[in-house]
């Protein structure tokens, strides 16, 4: 898992960034992500952070249906900076 902590240009709200959270397969729906989903917002909320946003690429549906799930909303459709793919931006208030 990477954290990342970025203040864009592009006029979006402050705040760290979730970079990637990877659950091996083998154990999905086994309430893994969920509890590391939290333990890294409790670590942002403990720093000060008001919110966490997390990039999801469009072709992963699973993906950001678990993002909802978590209470993250949608701020943006985009692109990711590497290579160009659709992306959704969501956000949470911690």
């Amino acid at each position: 898992m990477i954290l990342q902590p970025l203040v864009p240009a592009d006029g979006a709200l402050p705040g760290p960034w979730i970079g990637l959270l990877l659950i091996d397969a083998t154990a999905h729906r086994q309430g893994l992500g969920a509890a590391v989903a939290a333990l890294v917002e409790e670590r942002f909320r403990a720093a000060g952070r008001d919110g966490v946003r997390i990039a999801v690429l469009d072709n992963n549906p699973r993906a950001l249906a678990f993002w909802r799930a978590q209470g993250y909303t949608v701020l943006r459709h985009g692109e990711d900076r590497e290579l160009k793919r659709p992306c959704t931006v969501l956000r949470k208030a911690l």
